[in-house]
């Protein structure tokens, strides 16, 4: 060939085809709001419906049957503590699959709630707990629902800093295997957490539970609450926003943008008690999509009214409240549904 041009004579070219593909991607979102709008219309009337979608839309193993028997579970022993002991705990959750965790039990007889504390991205149930000195933007989160009188179970998700433990692991990959055989990290870990349910249920010293979670673990916080109604109580901490602000690859699902946004889900949380909160300076998730996206819970619940559900937008970063009154409303909301 004779014809030879200069490397970027084409880039207005590939501009004008990103700039193609933004305009269809735009066009498609607000036919995706529209129809989402339209489906969700009965969101409360019919849950268990809508529930099941939800399911279905993360993927297997949501979309099978539990088994009735509680999992598998080892225990060891780590510490003694003033009131309280800890534990390593591995539960088999699926055939091959330990979910590893630290409960932090409550000495002493009879039942009392557990709470679910769900560490963040890079974090870990250790680093939650403070075995490594500081627990840093989680503020002391898991201690301060442990001196409420409760137990505590941290289950470790695959979210944890590849650079620090010497088990690397590429999130977004291993999610994509996962979608190409019917299911989702989300779907996975979500059944793993039910599954830790499933196990402490079946305990003579356990009466009911809640959730918390950071960032990351308010994600997992919000999805494991709509899904499982065990979950009487939850707080989830700097997540609940719009998504297509933040399509990160494991928060998104194939048509997911026609069913469910964050405001969806926690509509799925009704009529038990969802707190939502959100740093004004968190420099991850503007606040503004989150009051954007609660918005649209109150338009979606109507006559019925946001009494059991709140959003707090307070003075910090990417962080967990320092403030405990809803950690507090959390144990009492626990302690009226024993």
């Amino acid at each position: 060939m004779n014809y030879q041009e200069e490397l970027k004579t084409a880039t207005p070219y590939k501009l004008a085809y990103l700039k193609g593909i933004d305009t269809v991607i735009e066009r498609r979102q607000k036919e995706a709001a529209t129809a989402r709008a339209a489906y969700a219309a009965e969101i409360f009337d019919r849950p268990e419906d809508y529930r099941k979608d939800l399911c279905a839309t993360l993927g297997w193993p949501l979309t099978d049957p539990r088994p009735a028997e509680p999992p598998k579970v080892t225990e060891e022993l780590m510490s003694e503590e003033d009131g309280y002991t800890i534990y390593r705990v591995q539960i088999e959750v699926l055939e091959g699959l330990p979910l590893q965790g630290l409960l932090f039990k409550q000495n002493g007889a009879g039942k009392r709630p557990m709470v679910i504390a769900q560490h963040g991205g890079s974090g870990t149930p250790e680093l939650l707990a403070g075995m490594f000195g500081s627990t840093h933007n989680y503020n002391d989160m898991l201690h301060r629902v442990l001196k409420q009188g409760v137990h505590v179970f941290a289950p470790s998700l695959m979210i944890w800093s590849v650079y620090s433990y010497d088990a690397p692991f590429d999130r977004n990959a291993i999610d994509a295997k996962l979608k190409r055989v019917g299911s989702s990290i989300t779907a996975l870990e979500v059944y793993g957490i039910m599954r830790v349910l499933d196990y402490y249920e079946s305990t003579d010293y356990v009466s009911g539970f809640g959730m918390v979670g950071l960032s990351y673990g308010g994600f997992y916080t919000l999805y494991t609450t709509a899904v499982d109604t065990r979950i009487r109580s939850a707080i989830s901490d700097s997540y609940f926003n719009e998504r297509n602000r933040y399509p990160w690859p494991d928060w998104v699902w194939r048509n997911s943008a026609f069913r469910f946004d964050d405001a969806e889900i926690a509509c799925l949380v009704y009529p038990r008690r969802l707190s939502i909160q959100i740093g004004d300076k968190d420099d991850l998730f503007d606040y503004r999509g989150g009051e954007a996206s609660f918005a649209r819970v109150k338009e979606l619940a109507g006559s019925r009214g946001t009494d059991w559900i709140d959003l707090t937008v307070f003075d910090g970063t990417h962080e967990f409240y320092k403030e405990d009154w809803a950690i507090a409303r959390l144990i009492r909301d626990l302690e009226v549904a024993k």
